[in-house]
């Protein structure tokens, strides 16, 4: 029997609009097990990052539950909360979220130092195999869209989470860079058995990961 790192258990997400109430999804049902990958497509608007952010306890479901082992993540108390989040997810966020007071090495080491995780060798392979070791002084404001989304991506990965989250982690890339940081991706899955979910809009993307689910018509559904 696999382990569940994450367990989505009938999830719904309605926001508060001022025409109303807006449903985006409703009884959605996951399970992340380790050392698998995924990836989650649909159109756009159909609520993909909400439910990756659910799915790591940054945001809170309507309605159902978020297991990580057999806790329900959101009766945990706050301090739990932050410990779990730190220590068994990393997130590569669309809109980068890099540190503008931290140089690039220190946004690459931050959370690898803050879960007790670093380790100098590992992160230097990460550097090196993004292409990024020139750019370990500068500002994340100094840096082009690619270049601070490689610089979040090594971040994500310099964690060693048990559960990696990606939201679009090759839109600012192209086709060279994008096939670097896939194969990275599913190197440390692997290598690691970190389990993997990839949100992305590239069919030929999510053909490369081992489980498709589609997010439509508020449910979810396995491709």
């Amino acid at each position: 029997m696999q382990d569940h790192i994450v367990e989505i258990k009938d999830v719904s997400k309605t926001f508060v609009t001022n025409s109303g109430s807006l449903e985006l999804f409703t009884d959605v049902n996951i399970n992340f097990s380790s050392s698998t990958s995924y990836a989650l497509i649909g159109e756009s608007g159909v609520g993909k990052s909400t439910l990756l952010h659910i799915a790591s306890g940054l945001e809170k479901p309507s309605t159902g539950e978020v297991l990580f082992g057999k806790q329900n993540f959101w009766d945990l108390k706050p301090s739990n909360q932050a410990l779990l989040r730190l220590n068994e997810t990393a997130i590569i966020f669309q809109q980068y979220n890099l540190i503008p007071c931290l140089s690039v090495k220190e946004n690459i080491e931050f959370q690898s130092r803050i879960n007790k995780k670093h380790n100098n060798e590992y992160i230097k392979a990460i550097i090196d195999d993004l292409q990024i070791a020139r750019l370990l002084e500068e500002w994340p404001e100094n840096l082009s869209g690619g270049e601070q989304q490689r610089v979040a991506i090594a971040r994500a990965l310099a964690a060693q989470p048990k559960i990696l989250f990606a939201d679009e982690p090759t839109g600012s890339l192209d086709e060279r860079n994008s096939k670097i940081v896939l194969d990275m991706l599913l190197n440390i899955n692997r290598k690691y058995n970190t389990s993997l979910v990839v949100i992305t809009h590239s069919i030929a993307i999510a053909s490369k990961l081992e489980v498709c689910l589609e997010l439509k018509s508020k449910k979810i559904s396995k491709k």
